[in-house]
């Protein structure tokens, strides 16, 4: 089945090599709201299941931007492939590679410095590097504003112990350690995650442990508090968590699960500025 795509597709993209406008695939949602930021988006045929696009859209969808099939991504007849380091998997990527079409993965943005170097490099790609200094500078300055926001205000989010939980079936949730995309929002929002002390990753979590940590603001996708009816139930859910600073102050907060998907991007920043308010108003 793949191999009747590599001779029409490599075809494609020797005769439309420095073309405008590209065919471009886009996996992660980070990597595709980038793309909508540098108006680029006529560019786009195809994007994960992850992305976020307009309800009206014709864009193709498809799988999850860590399960992508080979078939799916050269149905649409790309001629660049982008997303993160977290975009595979590899066999699917090389077939690709195969039928003569661009794939750039870029690293996994776990600072700020990162996202911006990302977004010069995709600025390139893209023939849009006027836009992405404009958007460079746009997001180190609302990066800088978090940092200076205390000192204007005369409050400090600084030290505020946060974490953020990963819920799954049942009774089971997983907490965000070092290495991990919420713990770099935390930070970034001024917030201190006590959990990095002893986990690294994501990793399952006893309740008792998690009390240790006395949390004074617990992270929740929005998900799981919507459809679980809100903090109640998750208290029904894990009654030891009545036990923590977070539980007496009503600081269950919902945060925008993609926004911790395929690196840090313009989403994440936007949820670690909405933290750092709430952190703020919590002094």
């Amino acid at each position: 089945m793949i191999a009747r795509w590599l001779l029409p597709l490599a075809l494609l993209a020797t005769s439309t090599v420095h073309a405008e406008p590209q065919r471009l695939l886009s996996a992660g949602s980070s990597m595709t709201e980038l793309v909508f930021a540098l108006q680029a988006q006529d560019q786009l045929v195809a994007v994960d299941s992850t992305s976020v696009l307009p309800e009206d859209s014709p864009i193709a969808r498809l799988g999850y931007h860590r399960q992508l099939s080979a078939e799916g991504m050269l149905s649409t007849l790309p001629t660049l492939v982008i997303g993160s380091e977290e975009m595979g998997p590899d066999s699917a990527l090389n077939l690709v590679r195969q039928a003569g079409i661009q794939v750039e993965a870029l690293p996994e943005a776990m600072t700020m410095e990162q996202l911006q170097s990302n977004i010069l490099r995709l600025g390139e790609l893209l023939d849009r590097e006027l836009q992405a200094e404009e958007l460079h500078q746009q997001v180190g300055q609302r990066a800088k504003n978090l940092v200076s926001d205390g000192s204007v205000t005369g409050k400090s989010a600084a030290g505020k112990k946060t974490i953020f939980l990963l819920l799954g079936d049942g009774n089971s949730a997983q907490i965000a350690g070092s290495n991990t995309l919420a713990d770099a929002m935390i930070r970034l929002a001024g917030g201190s995650n006590p959990a990095i002390a002893s986990i690294d990753g994501y990793k399952p979590v006893a309740m008792e442990a998690l009390v240790a940590m006395a949390p004074e603001v617990i992270l929740i996708s929005r998900r799981h508090l919507v459809e679980e009816a809100g903090a109640d139930a998750l208290f029904q859910q894990f009654p030891l968590l009545r036990q923590t600073p977070a539980a007496n102050a009503n600081a269950i907060v919902p945060i925008n699960g993609k926004a911790l998907i395929g690196g840090l991007g313009l989403s994440t920043l936007a949820e670690a500025e909405r933290l750092h308010h709430y952190l703020l108003a919590q002094e």
